[in-house]
């Protein structure tokens, strides 16, 4: 019996629906186009399952014989083309484009072919999901799976905000799944059956569920970063690109919307009005865009002080940011998850082709002329703000249904349904699953995604940081980044996140905290300036002691940035009043955790330890979502009532903290604390 399989062409942006699905079946094998990269193995190793490249599985005889039939269809592709030329001269020059391109693109086209067909000799492939279906590789794919009869899904990775048009008015694979109702109008429209479609939402923007309650840090993040000044507000401009899909197209498109925000950004600056402004690039353009950028401000006589130029941090700009402006883009969406308020730069092929937004939508939606009276308008008057943000609010779910943040699970459990001929996963309790820290996989992005808002909340100059529980490293690595030259050491128990790590950081022990001799690791007492502890001390029998001992190595301006979850949780309470205490494998209820804290007990810890509070912030539990608007606007002592539960006289900075999921915590040693000393 050949082993069972399924071929990912997904795209780094969805692997945690990838993730998900394998949790849902017995290990198998993923057959992916390229070598994975670390991060994609560890991913998928941590389900169980196994990756293997596609393009690894020729051999050199096999090889050869691609590279042979490719020579034979060229020479047949170039007769024909050449016939059809001397029958009809006007095609002369068509002809030629057309061998041109198949000289490129037939080559990896019959490769892969054979990869495919080497694929199916060796594994029972059970289905075939892909993020697009139209180009070169993702059509010769799944138009070969589906030959096959094998399932075939495309996920999409954008929203069809206009008319789909030339190789995007296909759909190619058996279902597509896509964000919203609006991803699929323009198909429905051109007369594709609705069951081709499934709505699910975008795995990629799941973080938003989380980020728009995060807005503050986000923008804490953003500041800390890049040479902008704090307390003004902050525009983006989300570039855009020339697809040269159609003759609709301007192919100087980048160039003059660009202008265009530049131009009214100084037009507002003359006239009194203070911001700060980024232009988000995408990675597409980078080889022309900063380029681009720098010359258009010199023919406006622009300042490059004005303005920052950057291709990272999509999400917290739109998230961390007072205004968001793009031309036709999915990016406006994203502000519009992460409720900030947003423009549409319209362009003339949107115009011919959209439009793109509804007006029910809040996105404000302008002409060149127009824009900075807009950007005015949605900067000063917080009426309008609201009232955009609102509506957006309101209507976000037609473009991205699953606004909750569970895109990757929809995605995943279609993945399923489709799927021939896999096992499911013999279900096993959390405890089963979880206990064994030191050799369990990792687990997905719980444990690889780094936090730049804790590391952004160091207010010093470290030189020397410790991350303790570090996990794959990210974490020490973004303080890394952010303050160049300093050294990081980890400590990570678990082996393979702790290999991982080591990719990263200049030094990782493997093991517990108390398990090392800090000074004979490389750290001389009095030395560290940074220590992150993020979502750890629950994890340990005894924190106090561990931050008893740390206290003996931190430097006189060092400090610690502390991620605690909180257990005087609403979720927890409703479901203790149900009789429930359920160990999950992640969250609140992380089986893995030993110590629990409320806020009070938190500030207790630190000052039984020697410590001083500087600076603290919260995020919220998304889970409590729906209680929110029923309280929000008390401003006195009132009542909470539950299933089984009420809550008495519960004042406002109560109400928040029932509602936190995690507090956020920067400490310094405390000048008084010289006496306390380690359990014996």
């Amino acid at each position: 019996m050949m082993q069972k399989a399924i071929v990912s062409l997904l795209w780094g942006t969805q692997i945690e629906a990838l993730r998900q699905f394998l949790l849902m079946h017995e290990p198998m094998v993923v057959i992916i186009p390229e070598e994975p990269t670390p991060q994609i193995r560890s991913v998928i190793d941590s389900t169980g399952s196994t990756v293997v490249g596609l393009q690894g599985m020729l051999d050199a005889a096999r090889h050869a014989d691609s590279v042979a039939e490719t020579s034979q269809l060229n020479t047949r592709f170039a007769t024909y083309l050449g016939t059809l030329a001397s029958e009809n001269p006007a095609l002369s020059q068509m002809t030629e484009v057309i061998a041109d391109t198949v000289a490129t693109e037939l080559p990896a086209a019959v490769r892969l072919l054979y990869c495919l067909a080497e694929a199916a000799k060796r594994y029972e492939i059970g289905l075939l999901v892909t993020s697009e279906d139209v180009t070169n590789g993702g059509k010769t794919a799944t138009s070969w799976a589906k030959a096959r009869g094998i399932p075939t899904l495309h996920v999409a990775h954008a929203i069809a905000l206009v008319d789909p048009y030339t190789v995007h008015d296909q759909v190619i694979a058996d279902k597509l799944a896509v964000f919203g109702q609006r991803g699929m109008e323009g198909y429905l429209d051109q007369g594709y059956p609705a069951e081709r479609f499934v709505v699910t939402g975008n795995p990629a923007w799941d973080c938003y569920a989380e980020l728009r309650n995060r807005k503050p840090a986000c923008r804490q993040y953003l500041d800390g970063k890049y040479p902008i000044r704090r307390g003004i507000p902050l525009i983006v401009f989300g570039t855009t690109w020339s697809s040269h899909f159609s003759a609709q197209g301007n192919e100087n498109v980048y160039d003059d919307t660009l202008a265009v925000f530049i131009a009214s950004c100084e037009a507002l600056r003359a006239s009194g009005l203070q911001f700060n402004a980024i232009i988000k690039d995408r990675s597409s353009n980078g080889a022309f865009g900063e380029q681009r950028y720098r010359q258009i401000l010199r023919d406006l006589g622009a300042a490059d002080s004005g303005y920052v130029y950057c291709m990272d941090d999509t999400q917290a700009l739109a998230a961390g940011s007072d205004l968001l402006i793009a031309t036709d883009s999915n990016y406006l969406v994203e502000g519009m998850l992460a409720r900030t308020p947003v423009i549409n730069l319209l362009s003339v092929t949107g115009m011919v082709m959209g439009p793109s937004f509804e007006a029910e939508t809040g996105v404000t939606e302008v002409e060149a002329q127009n824009l900075a009276g807009a950007i005015h308008l949605l900067l000063t008057n917080e009426t309008v703000r609201a009232a955009a943000v609102n509506a957006a609010a309101a209507r976000v779910k037609h473009y991205n249904a699953t606004e909750n943040g569970t895109a990757a699970t929809c995605v995943a459990e279609l993945m399923a349904r489709m799927a021939a001929g896999l096992t499911p996963r013999a279900k096993r309790h959390v405890w089963q699953e979880y206990l064994d820290v030191e050799s369990s996989s990792t687990r997905g992005l719980y444990h690889t995604a780094g936090r730049a808002d804790l590391a952004n909340m160091l207010t010093n100059t470290p030189s020397v940081i410790l991350d303790v529980g570090c996990a794959t490293g990210s974490n020490a690595a973004l303080v890394k980044e952010r303050f160049p030259g300093s050294r990081a050491f980890g400590i990570e128990m678990n082996r393979e996140a702790a290999k991982l790590a080591g990719e990263k950081l200049d030094h990782v022990m493997v093991g517990r905290f108390e398990d090392f001799d800090l000074e004979k690791e490389g750290i001389a007492r009095g030395s560290l300036d940074a220590v992150l502890l993020a979502d750890v001390l629950e994890h340990m029998y005894n924190p106090w002691d561990v931050m008893v001992k740390l206290r003996e190595y931190m430097s006189p301006t060092g400090q610690l940035v502390l991620s605690i979850p909180n257990i005087r949780n609403l979720w927890i309470m409703e479901e203790l009043g149900k009789g429930n205490w359920s160990y999950a494998d992640a969250g609140l209820l992380d089986i893995t955790h030993i110590r629990f804290f409320t806020r009070n007990e938190m500030v207790k810890f630190c000052e039984e330890t020697g410590y001083r509070i500087v600076q603290t912030s919260n995020s919220l539990d998304g889970r409590l979502r729906s209680f929110w608007p029923q309280n929000q606007t008390q401003t006195g002592p009132f009542n909470i009532d539950l299933t089984r539960l009420t809550l008495k006289n519960v004042t406002r900075e109560e109400l928040l903290e029932y509602y936190t999921l995690q507090y956020y915590l920067l400490i310094e040693k405390a000048p008084d604390a010289a006496r306390i000393r380690t359990h014996n």
